[in-house]
């Protein structure tokens, strides 16, 4: 199974939370949007197989491009990959920014998922968090597509927000889930570097992360999403039956997948490499060949701490006899001596599959680090 990721840098303003790679440079998305087709053929032989199982459009803000720009860039890779009959095609999108004809142009030229940053319902805390869109809008979006035809809709969440009030979380998941979507993604409010956040907190205007909270609003969730019918299949991931992110577990289950557009990131099994984090440079960059991003050989021991860091992170946990078919006797023995060191709260063994209990999944990064070798 191999996968696309198309970076679509542009957005009018930065999100208070947003450490990803954005700019307002509307006036340059024909450049941009020239480059991605010389990237696109220039990259053909990164991937093991030109069968493409999913495509994901990302950000930034996709949906700032017409759907004759995003038709064009579907196109030329039609043009060059064999896009897999039943393919998912998702697309991020901004609340504000939907409507009736726009929803039914995506559908029409193939993109068949679509994932919608509502991030709230309540209007004090998108205010708070940047968002242009206030929760009449979000919850709009969310009916225009499905009243559209899509039935694959995903919406994102924000948790661990100590600026709102008490039981606004709630109120947020009980919202959501009354919704026709099929799935749910929920994240910590995280400090992430170079964030408006980050910066507001090293300049003492907003206060650090609430971690306790974050924990207590984590575990609310998980009770809500299985009351509602959703299952949770990675951290922060959830869907109903059926309805999980191809595209994002294959990341997940370390298939290859080749990223396009700038700061995108791409990965073939052993190789790593990622795109510079600027547009003009990326632009550049593929008019004159010259690769200014960068690149890693993974070691065998680079895939096994991956293995074991993102095999947590979802249900289906880690394997110890796939440890030792993909890494070789060793590590799976490192990997049983270093498991008593980990809480036995955290996490559950099934045989040779080891997995994280609910209490267990809150702190997942650290337990992988228990294990890394």
């Amino acid at each position: 199974m191999s996968g696309i990721y198309i970076h679509i840098p542009f957005c009018r303003r930065k999100c208070l939370y947003c450490a990803f790679y954005s700019v307002a440079l509307l006036s340059k998305k024909q450049d941009y949007i020239d480059a991605l087709y010389a990237e696109i053929e220039g990259t053909l032989d990164f991937l093991p197989s030109r069968h493409i199982d999913t495509v994901y459009l990302g950000g930034g803000t996709p949906t700032l491009l017409s759907i004759q720009e995003l038709e064009n860039i579907l196109t030329k890779l039609r043009r060059h990959y064999i896009l897999a009959p039943d393919y998912e095609c998702t697309i991020e999108a901004n609340p504000e920014q939907l409507n009736k004809t726009y929803l039914k142009d995506l559908l029409s030229i193939g993109i068949n998922r679509i994932s919608i940053g509502v991030q709230s319902f309540n209007d004090e805390t998108l205010w708070f968090l940047g968002r242009k869109h206030n929760a009449e809008e979000a919850e709009a979006a969310v009916h225009l597509a499905a009243a559209a035809g899509f039935d694959n809709i995903s919406i994102d969440l924000i948790y661990g927000i100590s600026q709102r009030q008490a039981g606004e979380w709630e109120a947020d998941l009980h919202k959501a889930c009354s919704l026709p979507i099929q799935h749910l993604s929920c994240y910590a409010l995280t400090n992430e570097e170079n964030s408006l956040l980050w910066r507001k907190i090293h300049q003492h205007q907003l206060p650090d992360m609430d971690e306790e909270l974050a924990n207590k609003e984590f575990h609310t969730l998980l009770q809500i999403a299985r009351q509602n019918g959703f299952e949770q299949y990675e951290i922060s991931n959830f869907a109903r039956e059926g309805m999980l992110s191809r595209h994002n577990s294959a990341y997940w289950s370390g298939e290859p997948y080749l990223g396009l557009g700038p700061s995108a990131h791409s990965f073939d099994g052993h190789t790593r490499k990622w795109n510079v984090s600027n547009l003009m440079q990326y632009i550049d960059d593929v008019a004159t060949g010259n690769f200014s991003g960068d690149s890693e050989t993974l070691s065998l021991n680079d895939r096994y701490n991956e293995y074991v860091m993102l095999g947590l992170r979802t249900a289906k946990g880690i394997n110890l006899t796939q440890i030792t078919e993909l890494f070789g006797e060793e590590y799976r023995k490192h990997a049983e001596e270093q498991m008593p060191k980990i809480n036995p709260n955290h996490y559950q063994r099934n045989g040779d599959t080891v997995s994280l209990t609910d209490e267990g999944k809150f702190f997942a990064d650290g337990i992988a680090e228990t294990l890394f070798n």
